[in-house]
């Protein structure tokens, strides 16, 4: 078992990989939703995308449960895990606004994936600044979607993730 409260005990250099993981998941996750043809008329593959990514967040937990119950570093592994499954959220829920709003009426403000990001993340974590919202059916049902994953997939996966790492 290791001693995941005081991990320098055995060499500073050896959290770098799992630290550069974390930023590299990020970072690759960020250039894909950038890079993805989200908003070329092909909505539909849009959708895909968006619905994938948010349809992989339970599998993937259960396997980062498993990664973080048998990791070096669990507290690591579950940070990484964390961040995946944000980012994961974000740019779902992200490119399924793109695609719901393919013809500016299902939300006001928003006019880049840029803007669907920010949404994704104000609503999130429930601040709602107001600035862009959703006025069509479509995207008010999307957004209640968001919502009630958002409580209970990371309220679960966090308190899966913690225990996992307290466990090992």
């Amino acid at each position: 078992m290791t001693d995941d409260v005081t991990p320098f005990r055995t060499a500073p250099s050896q959290l770098v990989r799992p630290a550069l993981r974390i930023v590299a998941t990020a970072a690759f996750l960020t250039v894909l939703y950038s890079l993805l043809p989200l908003r070329d008329g092909r909505w539909w593959l849009t959708s895909l995308i968006g619905i994938g990514a948010i349809g992989a967040i339970a599998p993937l937990t259960i396997r980062r449960v498993r990664a973080v119950r048998t990791a070096q570093w669990p507290t690591l592994t579950a940070v990484e895990a964390l961040t995946q499954l944000f980012a994961m959220l974000v740019f779902g829920f992200g490119a399924l606004y793109l695609a719901i709003d393919r013809d500016g009426t299902q939300f006001s403000g928003m006019e880049t994936r840029v803007d669907a990001a920010y949404f994704t993340i104000t609503t999130l974590s429930t601040v709602g600044f107001g600035d862009i919202n959703a006025t069509g059916q479509a995207a008010r049902l999307a957004v209640s979607i968001q919502i009630l994953i958002d409580f209970t997939v990371l309220a679960v996966a966090v308190r899966l993730l913690v225990n996992a790492a307290r466990q090992q």
